[in-house]
């Protein structure tokens, strides 16, 4: 067990991102900010405020960290997958599909009493990638260089969760993350008439904190009822994000200038979510999610261009094949579909940025030990006029690695 502990933790300090998608949007603010957690329940639209299911890590509510077994270790990793193409706005031109393949997410969760869980991971909060190129000309009109640039990083969260169950049919939990990571945009002049040849980099360097809290309420398990209800509610609050810019110019590999701007700062949001599920004799679901985003008010580096509140819904069924084992009832596969709607916190020329799309998937368990799961989902994001607009389709693929934690004699290994 020492050993598979050892893998596990290596493989969590591990994650990277390895993206070469270009997304326009990530131009303005901190990126593309995650709104959706990339697990089991992403196939139902990310709608899992109230869910609760023992053989699955739920990242959204840490009050769901009650359903866990007993004793038993959860390790996941969830892979995301993505193919877009964005329709410019002004001509109506389709940019080529571009493709990227990464690991969204890898967490640890394991039940420490009968009544507390606890877990940890690490996931990105927000994704920078853009590049663009212009021609532009000098005051006299009669020269011109090219100005290229490309942005790259991202707001990366480490996180520790724990939940505790009050009495039958309450659980409370509560996330704390560490935010931290940079921004990096990269702008070359060149022009060989003029002999220019110079490069801006400018890097943001951020940290700070969230703290999200949850609850649930959810019908006696060892009740006959035919349906069961849950509902989960979530709010975070944030310390917002607290950086230092740093400028440099340099010609042919030399550097001209360095200049180091302290005290910058990005307000995050506060967020309240509400969901609310029922289930029919442990197998059939049906679930649907509100979530609300108070984005102060915020200038973002581009003209017309500010934060403001953004709202997300979604709603998803799904179906659980169950079996009745010694060990009690043991899923081994499930189906799923989901629909979202989401307004992100970016105002363009005073419009959002909207985002729709329909989800579906499902998993199997080929061991006792071992959970798979997948899915698709089909986007668009941006619908506005004067708006670039993405046709999206992206996959996941997830792995539940679940062990017993404690198998000493001193605290019993089912006990």
């Amino acid at each position: 067990m020492k050993n598979k502990l050892l893998i596990l933790f290596l493989l969590i300090s591990g994650i990277t991102r390895a993206q070469n998608t270009t997304s326009p949007y990530s131009i303005l603010g901190i990126g593309d900010v995650e709104t959706k957690d990339f697990g089991r329940y992403f196939i139902t639209g990310n709608t899992a405020g109230a869910r609760r299911d023992a053989g699955s890590y739920n990242n959204v509510n840490p009050a769901a960290l009650t359903a866990l077994p007993y004793k038993t270790m959860h390790f996941d990793l969830a892979f995301r997958g993505r193919s877009s193409y964005y329709t410019l706005p002004a001509s109506g031109d389709r940019t080529d599909i571009s493709k990227d393949f990464t690991i969204k997410r890898g967490t640890l969760a394991f039940k420490v009493t009968q009544k507390t869980g606890f877990a940890f991971g690490i996931q990105p909060y927000s994704t920078v990638n853009y590049q663009y190129n212009e021609t532009a000309k000098i005051t006299d009109g009669n020269d011109a260089y090219l100005k290229y640039t490309d942005g790259t990083g991202g707001i990366n969260q480490f996180f520790v969760s724990v939940g505790h169950s009050v009495g039958k049919n309450f659980s409370a939990g509560l996330t704390g993350s560490w935010l931290f990571g940079s921004l990096q945009r990269n702008t070359s002049y060149y022009s060989s008439s003029l002999a220019l040849d110079i490069l801006k980099e400018d890097r943001d360097f951020y940290t700070g904190g969230n703290f999200k809290g949850g609850i649930q309420y959810y019908t006696d398990a060892n009740s006959n009822r035919k349906w069961k209800h849950s509902i989960g509610l979530t709010g975070t609050i944030s310390t917002g994000l607290n950086g230092q810019l740093t400028s440099t110019y340099s010609e042919n590999s030399v550097v001209l200038v360095k200049n180091l701007t302290d005290n910058r700062r990005f307000e995050l949001p506060v967020q309240a979510g509400l969901s609310y599920t029922a289930t029919r004799k442990n197998k059939l679901s049906f679930s649907t999610e509100a979530n609300y985003y108070y984005w102060k008010y915020q200038d973002l580096d581009y003209k017309n261009s500010y934060t403001a509140p953004g709202f997300r819904l979604s709603a998803g069924m799904e179906y659980s094949f169950k079996q009745t084992t010694y060990q009690g009832l043991l899923e081994k596969t499930f189906l799923g579909w989901g629909v979202h709607a989401e307004e992100s916190y970016m105002r363009i020329n005073g419009k959002p940025v909207r985002d729709y799309s329909v989800s579906f998937g499902g998993g199997f368990s080929p061991a006792r030990t071992i959970s798979l799961y997948g899915g698709v989902e089909l986007g668009i994001k941006g619908d506005r006029a004067g708006q670039y607009r993405e046709n999206y389709t992206q996959f996941i693929f997830g792995l539940t690695v679940k062990d017993i934690w404690l198998g000493t004699k001193k605290f019993g290994r089912y006990n």
